[in-house]
């Protein structure tokens, strides 16, 4: 069975928040994964980060990491002191992800996140490229901690490297790393593919690393949404992907959260906290429903 896990993001307005009441909570709430960002855990001690880990282990929930490189560590940048911040970021959380037992670590982390190209273009072989690079070097280091790196298919408007399944097939094979996967998003689907069963079986179980799930929205996956839920888990089942389902639901204005996902309305419906609770608690039971 796969594991389910949702973004902690879903809970806070703020990246730098107390993870472990949201470690209790999402294990009360039937999940198996809490996914989190890397950049605030950088910021913590050690010993924040072991009483982290400790709670993690202590009910049995699975960290995961997820991450939207900043421009100051764009891996595709011209400027080479910009990709080697970035090869340098990425290598400290790869540090912290051992210390905490951590294995997954996906995102956009190929380039810089809402960083699209400023004039048209026709050609991205040059970024391409200098990001390949990048990934080449971070490799040696994921593949020596046993850490698998999930690269994201983003939609258009946050990203211009890797907007469909086909392009990321095309990256990871640039790539050549067997600790190297891609990582599909319903959300970023729904607006770049042609057939979520196509994207998904194009990719299959060999290189389908990780699987972000939410509505069009970005609402936590329902039975009442929008979605082909049938369509999406049937094809999954298909390829026999056996990895981690992670909802990213961000349904709530401010903090930092809101700026950067870009939640310019209350889509909850100024729901309250029990409320919020309950949305993802069904929307875990769907999803192992579907997943049977």
């Amino acid at each position: 069975m796969n594991k389910i896990g949702i973004h902690y993001g879903y809970f806070t307005e703020n990246w730098g928040t107390d993870i472990i009441p949201l470690i209790k909570k999402v294990r009360a709430l039937g999940f198996d994964i809490l996914e989190v960002a890397p950049g605030p855990l950088l910021a913590k001690s050690k010993q924040e980060r072991d009483m982290i880990a400790k709670a993690a282990n202590d009910v049995g929930i699975e960290l995961t990491f997820s991450v939207g490189l900043g421009k100051a560590y764009d891996l595709s940048s011209e400027d080479e002191k910009i990709r080697n911040n970035g090869i340098d970021f990425t290598l400290k959380t790869f540090d912290i992800m051992k210390e905490m037992g951590a294995k997954m670590y996906s995102g956009v982390n190929v380039g810089a996140w809402n960083n699209t190209p400023q004039d048209g273009i026709k050609d991205k072989s040059a970024e391409l490229a200098r990001s390949v690079a990048s990934i080449k070097e971070i490799m040696k280091v994921a593949e020596k901690y046993g850490i698998t790196y999930a690269v994201e298919v983003v939609n258009r408007y946050e990203q211009s490297l890797l907007n469909t399944a086909e392009e990321a097939m095309e990256y990871v094979k640039m790539v050549d790393s067997p600790n190297l996967k891609v990582l599909l998003d319903t959300y970023h689907m729904n607006i770049e593919e042609d057939s979520f069963e196509k994207a998904i079986k194009q990719v299959g179980n060999e290189y389908l690393g990780h699987f972000h799930v939410g509505e069009s929205n970005r609402k936590p996956p329902s039975i009442n949404g929008r979605m082909p839920w049938d369509e999406i888990t049937t094809a999954l089942k298909a390829i026999h992907y056996e990895g981690a389902i992670v909802m990213e639901p961000f349904i709530k204005m401010g903090g930092e959260v809101g700026r950067d996902i870009k939640v310019w309305r209350d889509i909850s419906k100024n729901a309250t906290t029990e409320e919020m609770d309950y949305m993802a608690k069904e929307s875990v039971q769907m999803l192992r429903d579907k997943m049977k």
